[in-house]
């Protein structure tokens, strides 16, 4: 399991658009990824729930990890958020 947090800085970044491409990322890879945000959390492959955790900017946010090709998604994922989110 791999993990890492990341506080969010683009307000824009929050709205379905862009999560449906963070969950198109996350979808290249067979690993499970869970995003938490405060108490809540969300597997990335369901809108629903992503939407669900209501992240705002300067929400400090954990992404976690898990699966066979972990190391190349966390490594996908976190480029991601840092050129995006």
């Amino acid at each position: 399991m791999k993990q890492f947090s990341y506080v969010l800085t683009n307000q824009d970044a929050l709205h379905t658009r862009p999560m449906s491409s963070l969950m198109r990322e996350a979808a290249r890879f067979s690993s499970k990824v869970r995003l938490k945000n405060g108490a809540k959390s969300a597997l990335l492959a369901q809108v629903r729930d992503v939407m669900g955790l209501d992240m705002q900017c300067g929400n400090k946010v954990t992404v976690t990890v898990e699966g066979k090709d972990e190391e190349a998604a966390v490594a996908a994922i976190q480029n991601y958020f840092v050129d995006h989110l």
